[in-house]
């Protein structure tokens, strides 16, 4: 396991906690898609092979289709405006097909969210200005370079970035930056002790005075130890993948902790891994197939090829927004989904407002879904049982502003983007990779950037602190948390907390599990967990006119898979092959859903 872990929680694992069909178990609809393994169209990425033979174990591939009426006008309702919604109404648009989209919040883009410290200067703004880097990437913030980033990123005629830059004005380009992953004279501080990142003990307990007694930890990083307890694992899916996933299934079960425990690690061994390369409590929460697909996957993720987007995150989609038909309607919470006798889909927004779609897409976080009443939409028990129960992990990150880039001239050595780690209660911090060419660009950075367990206690902070009338909501312990950070900010970079104090200028915190709109960070499968939630989340429901999409509800490119499943359903032949042509298929599993066959052709 590593850092890049919350970046892209990407989970696979067959289950123990809720009993799927047992292969060979009657559907009620048989429809006859079968999962693609070969052919041309099938997905080469492993990551895609590994969801790929959990689904296909558990013998899920059917559910029942029905044709819309012909005299019903075929519109297609999409909940959120986050990154999974708006790519679906582009995806839409280009099919000629008419949606709405229902946004609960004041603002687009979902978990792609960016402050500014000065919206208003940065409205005036151009790329060569210092305003325009007077922000911080609240949610998602940095791209890595992994084959099924393509679709986002890629030079592909269906990239999407580059299909936003032909449609947009050279104003609102997405430009793409290197982002500075990791750089010499960043900082390690465990146990009261400080190192620089370069240095080659850095990575070992000795070295903060740890008393671990395990010699292995003398010369090998918690990392390495790892990806080492795991070697025999990871070089079996790359030799024979399908020998490589049974060896994983045999520790399915087990958590990461388990699995380290079983090795003959002691917990404080262990505990030191986990503080070193996760968040606190991750270690019992991971299923070890999660835990060695990541390894296995990020293996290849090149530290040095990662990237941003300049300005902010929110250029990709505020610019998706620019180019949709359609644009979202704020402040509509859907608040009931119910079916209609002809097989259509009724929505109710804010309790009064009927909204009758021929197909609707949900791309809302499950927290958000269970929110809404669904008892007559008839979703199967697994479906619910799935919604309530699939983890999601708490992120939060405080953001701040000082009059200038101060650890840009540190007499430890000057340094520019990176991160610096910690088990102070910040636990990280992540320096700017962007404006770095910029005179005078604005001090903002990450001062603090945390999930799991670390991330509820920091979060607890921004709750607001009168319990009856829950206002104003400026509780009295921000300033508290405003200073916690700056004491161990200082400590972390070896400055004092009164020159940090004078530098300071202002401060941003969020935390994604108090958000009503999110429910937290991002989705978690715990041991077993994964083949006993994630198909039932990707099957369509109301006799395939309900699509699941978003973050947490498919292997990667779930607005693709939705809007196909709406032609699938459909049995729109010619616009499937269209779809195809000018969208290309996806890499990964969400192609073996579909009518393919396994020549990997449209059956």
């Amino acid at each position: 396991m590593s850092l890049i872990n919350s970046l892209t929680l990407i989970t696979a694992f067959l289950a123990q906690t809720l009993a799927l069909p047992a292969p060979g178990t009657t559907h009620p609809t048989v429809t006859g898609a079968t999962i693609c393994t070969d052919g041309v169209l099938a997905a080469a990425n492993p990551r895609a092979a590994f969801f790929r033979q959990i689904l296909a174990d558990t013998c899920y591939t059917n559910y029942t289709k029905k044709v819309t009426p012909k005299d019903v006008p075929f519109k297609i309702g999409i909940i959120g405006a986050g990154a999974a919604g708006l790519y679906a109404a582009i995806l839409l648009d280009s099919l000629g097909i008419d949606y709405d989209i229902h946004e609960a919040s004041d603002r687009v883009g979902g978990r792609i969210y960016t402050y500014r410290f000065d919206q208003a200067a940065w409205d005036k703004s151009t790329p060569s200005d210092p305003a325009y880097y007077d922000y911080y990437d609240v949610g998602a913030m940095r791209f890595p370079p992994m084959p099924y980033m393509d679709r986002v990123i890629g030079d592909e005629p269906w990239s999407l970035i580059p299909y936003i830059n032909a449609r947009v004005s050279q104003r609102d380009q997405v430009v793409k930056k290197k982002y500075i992953f990791k750089t010499d004279n960043t900082f390690r501080l465990y146990n009261g002790v400080t190192s620089l990142l370069q240095d080659p003990a850095s990575a070992f307990p000795a070295r903060y005075n740890v008393p671990i007694f395990n010699s292995t930890f003398d010369t090998m990083s918690a990392s390495a130890i790892w990806a080492a307890q795991v070697k025999t694992m990871t070089d079996a899916l790359s030799a024979n993948f399908l020998d490589g996933f049974n060896l994983l299934m045999q520790y399915d079960s087990l958590s990461v902790r388990d699995f380290l425990l079983s090795k003959g690690f002691a917990n404080s061994e262990i505990d030191w891994m986990e503080t070193m390369n996760d968040a606190t409590g991750h270690y019992d929460m991971y299923s070890m197939s999660q835990a060695v697909l990541e390894q296995w996957i990020f293996d290849s993720a090149d530290v040095d090829n990662w990237s941003l987007i300049n300005g902010g995150m929110d250029m990709l989609t505020k610019c998706m927004n620019l180019i949709v038909k359609n644009k979202p309607a704020l402040h509509n919470r859907v608040t009931d989904i119910s079916k209609n006798p002809d097989g259509t889909l009724k929505l109710l927004v804010n309790h009064t407002q009927e909204h009758n779609y021929a197909h609707v897409i949900s791309t809302a976080p499950l927290g958000a879904l269970q929110a809404i009443n669904t008892t007559d939409l008839n979703l199967s028990y697994f479906q619910n049982t799935a919604i309530r129960m699939l983890n999601y992990d708490p992120a939060g990150k405080i953001g701040m502003k000082f009059n200038t880039r101060w650890w840009e001239h540190l007499p430890t050595g000057p340094f520019q983007g990176g991160q610096s780690f910690t088990d102070l209660p910040i636990r990280r911090c992540v320096y700017p990779s962007y404006g770095l060419d910029v005179p005078g660009a604005p001090g903002t950075m990450i001062a603090s950037y945390v999930w799991g367990q670390d991330s509820s206690r920091l979060g607890s902070y921004q709750n607001p602190h009168n319990p009856t009338t829950l206002a104003p909501y400026q509780p009295e312990s921000l300033e508290a948390l405003v200073d916690l950070t700056l004491r161990d900010l200082a400590r972390l970079n070896g400055v004092s907390y009164e020159f940090l104090r004078e530098q300071f200028v202002g401060f941003h915190a969020y935390d994604w599990y108090s958000s009503a709109y999110s429910n937290g960070a991002f989705a978690i499968f715990g041991p077993g967990e994964f083949s006993s939630l994630m198909p039932w989340l990707m099957t369509p429901a109301a006799d395939g006119h309900m699509h699941f999409a978003g973050e947490a509800l498919s292997s990667g490119h779930a607005a693709w898979r939705a809007v196909y499943e709406i032609l699938s359903t459909e049995g729109l032949e010619d616009e499937k092959k269209l779809f195809v042509e000018m969208w290309g298929v996806t890499d990964e599993v969400d192609m073996g859903w579909y009518d393919w066959s396994p020549e990997g052709f449209v059956a």
